[in-house]
């Protein structure tokens, strides 16, 4: 009795089952998946969109102030900036020589020269 089909003429197996039951029914789980598919591709597009409209709203940042867009950025404060030297992209090193940075344009420095030579 090492038969997997008892008497009655039904399969004794589950895989047996399965594979019957699969094969009578074909067309409707055929359909029931391509439809399981297409929601699911809907959930997927929909939360996509989702998050990239958030992303988007989140670059943005909130609105500014209209008050606060027409003030003026303050100049750095006015601060001397060492002698160095600078490797440069095709492999040369230039010196550079000290300097003033910062401070706003309309400043004058302090020996009452507003920055700009001589002609």
């Amino acid at each position: 009795m090492n038969n997997s089909t008892p008497e009655d003429g039904e399969p004794s197996s589950f895989v047996e089952k399965a594979k019957n039951l699969c094969g009578r029914h074909k067309g409707k789980i055929l359909a029931a998946s391509t439809v399981l598919g297409g929601v699911a591709l809907t959930v997927v597009t929909v939360v996509t969109r989702q998050a990239m409209e958030q992303n988007a709203t989140e670059d943005t940042g909130p609105i500014a102030d209209p008050a606060a867009v027409n003030e003026r950025r303050k100049a750095p404060v006015k601060h001397p900036v060492v002698g160095h030297t600078r490797t440069l992209a095709d492999g040369r090193v230039i010196p550079v020589a000290g300097y003033d940075r910062g401070g706003s344009a309309d400043d004058n420095d302090e020996d009452g020269d507003s920055g700009v030579a001589a002609a």
